[in-house]
């Protein structure tokens, strides 16, 4: 008998591994099993909760480690589960037993077949089965994986989870969880907040979304966030998720072994109701459509069919992040790819006036700050992030003190600018250091190849004389 969950992504039936390795912990004639493939998205998930949740210390038998991602379980829903630096465990390959809701399971992680070719390497196929002992539990499992799957995706009032895609295994890695940020705690200008609110409340309503399917529209709406570094793209992505009540998705499309597959698969496993987040996205084409990566097999087409999001799910918030907006293809922008255009500028007067009200609230009127800073800066332009410096570093001071340190921040300014200055002086004379190098290999490389032409002509012409001197020779002898 098989069965399959809506998304056909679990089965059960013939026995799909080895029964004598399994015999020595469950009877196999008397059991219930599931086949979860490794593409899945629950296929990490199950693996991580397996390893915290075994049955005693006789079931630590192998372990995977991922060193790079902070440890915070998505089954934990208190508030001290905001991450450590402890590395994450994942039941390694061999068989497991663990407990899930007064139930105790099996494990069994497995290599299926020989090796295989792709388009990056040679990799070999592996599976997780997964068992009960006890026939017809097909419920008990297929919930289990639900479970798993469905908690890790959850979002808990006043905290978001961030997930980043691994394009090695090509599944979404819950990396961490995070409190939401209020979106109050965003300084931006006012028309410019307010026309992005007023265009979010509007699309998650039950009106919108319901026109969208009757007229057969996709349901996401795209937002490009482009504009100077440092001045609150990824604050206002962050309280958008708090706000909305949506977890992150963050995507990096430059990763050298992304391909159009693993893209077009890295969008279509987004949960619905989510916020997908492709960032540096000027990082990749060029107005031609030129590779600026090279060793990326990414393709243009390939990025706009992703974004097109043909069979992804429902309510999809995609942003875009990027610092040159005149550097996209008007293809990647255009209309129905992208809906929202919101611009990131240096600081403006409003929103000097707004952060110092924000970090000292008893103030009833920041204008006096925000004068005297526009008249230090003169010409000078100032990210947010550099404001928000500014105030951490006076967060003992009092709302005067700070007004009177205003040098400071021009103090900073200059020294930043010189600081650049010099890495750009120094990235230049290292360029042209390279260029002349290679100038003079180029130049060596012809010298010596002259000086082979002139050898060989030289040898050429001497055969020549040598053999007019024989013919020269038999003529006279004769």
């Amino acid at each position: 008998m098989v069965f399959a969950s809506p998304d056909e992504r679990v089965t059960v039936g013939v026995l799909p591994f080895d029964s004598k390795s399994v015999s020595s912990i469950m009877d196999v004639s008397n059991c219930t099993f599931v086949v979860v493939p490794s593409r899945d998205k629950s296929y990490q998930l199950i693996l991580e909760y397996v390893a915290d949740h075994l049955c005693s210390k006789d079931d630590h038998r192998s372990f995977e480690v991922d060193a790079g991602k902070k440890k915070h379980h998505y089954w934990e829903q208190n508030d001290q589960s905001d991450g450590s630096d402890a590395s994450t465990l994942r039941a390694g390959y061999g068989l497991h037993r663990f407990s899930w809701n007064d139930h105790q399971l099996v494990c069994l992680r497995q290599h299926i077949g020989a090796p295989v070719g792709t388009s990056r390497e040679a990799v070999r196929m592996e599976n997780v089965v997964l068992l009960y002992p006890s026939v017809n539990a097909e419920t008990i499992l297929h919930n289990f994986v639900d479970t798993v799957v469905a908690t890790a995706e959850a979002t808990k009032k006043g905290y978001i989870s961030i997930f980043r895609w691994h394009t090695e295994y090509e599944y979404w890695r819950n990396a961490q969880k995070a409190r939401a940020r209020p979106i109050e705690s965003v300084v931006l200008p006012r028309t410019t907040k307010s026309k992005l609110i007023e265009d979010l409340d509007d699309f998650v309503s039950k009106d919108t979304k319901a026109f969208y399917a009757n007229h057969g529209i996709p349901y996401k709406r795209s937002y490009l966030f482009y504009g100077v570094p440092g001045t609150g793209k990824t604050s206002l992505i962050q309280a958008m998720a708090g706000q909305y009540e949506r977890n992150l998705f963050f995507l990096q499309p430059t990763h050298p072994k992304m391909t159009d597959d693993s893209l077009r698969s890295a969008v279509e496993q987004v949960p619905r109701n989510s916020i997908l987040v492709l960032e540096d996205i000027d990082a990749l084409f060029d107005k031609d459509r030129k590779k600026k990566v090279e060793q990326s097999p990414l393709t243009f087409s390939g990025l706009l069919n992703a974004l097109d999001g043909v069979g992804s799910p429902d309510g999809h918030i995609v942003v875009l992040s990027t610092n040159f907006r005149d550097q996209l293809d008007d293809a990647l922008i255009r209309n129905g790819r992208v809906d929202v255009h919101v611009p990131f500028e240096h600081t403006t007067e409003e929103q000097m006036e707004a952060m110092f009200l924000s970090f000292y609230p008893e103030e009833k009127d920041g204008t006096a700050f925000a004068s005297a800073l526009v008249a230090a800066l003169g010409e000078r332009k100032m990210s947010m992030a550099a404001l928000q410096h500014y105030f951490v570093t006076q967060r003992r001071k009092t709302a005067t003190e700070a007004i009177a340190n205003i040098d400071e921040i021009v103090r900073n300014l200059d020294e930043r600018q010189r600081e650049a200055d010099e890495e750009a002086k120094e990235r230049e004379a290292k360029e042209k250091a390279k260029e002349e190098a290679k100038e003079k290999e180029v130049s060596e490389k012809a010298e010596e190849e002259a000086k082979e032409n002139k050898k060989d002509e030289e040898e050429e012409k001497a055969r020549e004389v040598g053999q007019a001197d024989k013919e020269e020779f038999k003529e006279t002898d004769n």
